[in-house]
């Protein structure tokens, strides 16, 4: 396989899962021999662990709306895909890849877009006709649309589809042994991102619930975001401190999850969760919301490998819970069949898909 100049171009690098993807994806393409780029156009900020053979370059600032930084912002990341004439560019995100495909435009560079969460959403809200319009127009500048899913494929117009390629998210290399012995700590836990759409209040209603049931239980949260100020206040409203915690980003992730007792993605709209795919592949009893564009259901085969509940339904996810907690032989069957996932999410496979994509 002849060598690649591969950029990828993202905001950041903060822990949330496009930026977990980028840093899989880069370092397995550094371990193949590949030159890879992370492009930051927006801040400089790296919470992942990188091979010290991908290069990261900011190149741009946050730019709050104003139009003289957009304008820098974009010339700044032309005179980069100008200066590399080779490079084959992945970017990732609906707001990096309107000003990918805008600074490549004429460039004739290999341009693939990526959506990493519902299409029908725009930085967690409901997409306006505008801005749809407007992402349609310089998506139809780009090679390649990736999407997560094939149900999220139907939220673009015909003329489009012709361009996507749905490449699910992939798994690190080198993963602990998954644990399917059924020891496991009395937690339930959940990670990602702290934002609206990820409805840990409704994780949280719901663990009280449980915890009447099962007292013994704890309930760990993992990440860090804009909801992190009003996650505490409401556990401290509900006086439930003792039971449950804000735990931060942890770059150990897995280790948590291998001594976990049960995972929840509790989420109102996703992609794929990275966390979710990686809670499954450790071999964590899982619960999640099936949430639109069917993310969770490319992953979890409901009562076979995982559980699946409505979005919102807090007393089904008291019900599940209380389930996994009391049914040992119920949770260790989805922990043995949960594993598979990591064939099927192999980052050998989905960056094999990444690379062939470019033809």
């Amino acid at each position: 396989m002849s060598m690649k100049h591969i950029v990828f171009v993202t905001t950041g690098m903060r822990g949330g899962g496009t930026e977990r993807v980028i840093s899989v994806l880069a370092n397995y393409y550094a371990r193949c021999n590949h030159k890879v780029t992370i492009l930051m156009i927006a801040e400089n900020i790296v919470e992942y662990e990188l091979d010290k053979r991908v290069e990261v370059l900011p190149v741009a600032k946050t730019t709050g709306g104003s139009l003289i930084g957009r304008i820098k912002r974009i010339h700044a990341m032309r005179k980069f895909f100008r200066k590399s004439k080779d490079c084959r560019i992945f970017a990732m995100g609906t707001v990096t890849s309107m000003f990918t495909v805008v600074a490549a435009l004429g460039l004739k560079r290999f341009v693939a877009v990526s959506e990493r969460n519902d299409p029908n959403r725009f930085n967690l809200k409901p997409i306006t006709k505008t801005i749809k319009a407007l992402r349609n127009i310089l998506y139809g500048h780009a090679d390649v649309i990736v999407l997560q899913t094939e149900e999220s494929r139907c939220c673009f117009p015909q003329k489009l589809q012709k361009k996507i390629v749905v490449i699910p998210n992939p798994l690190a290399e080198e993963l602990p042994k998954p644990n399917v012995t059924g020891k496991r700590e009395k937690t339930v836990m959940t990670a990602g991102r702290l934002v609206v759409q990820k409805n840990i209040p409704l994780l949280i209603d719901a663990f009280m619930e449980f915890h009447k049931t099962f007292p013994e239980y704890h309930l760990n949260i993992f990440g860090k975001g804009k909801m992190e100020d009003a996650i505490c206040k409401l556990i401290e409203e509900r006086g439930q401190h003792g039971f449950i915690h804000m735990r931060g980003f942890t770059d150990s992730l897995y280790e948590e999850l291998l001594k976990g007792g049960i995972y929840v993605s509790s989420s109102d709209s996703e992609g794929i969760s990275n966390s979710l795919v990686e809670a499954l592949s450790a071999g964590i009893p899982t619960i999640a919301t099936d949430c639109p564009i069917g993310g969770s259901k490319m992953c979890i085969q409901n009562g076979v490998n995982g559980i699946l509940i409505s979005v919102g339904d807090k007393d089904k996810l008291v019900e599940e819970l209380c389930h996994l907690a009391k049914d040992y032989a119920y949770a260790k069957k989805l922990s043995v069949e949960a594993i598979k996932v990591r064939e099927n999410f192999s980052v050998e496979r989905i960056g094999q898909k990444w690379l062939e994509i470019m033809g």
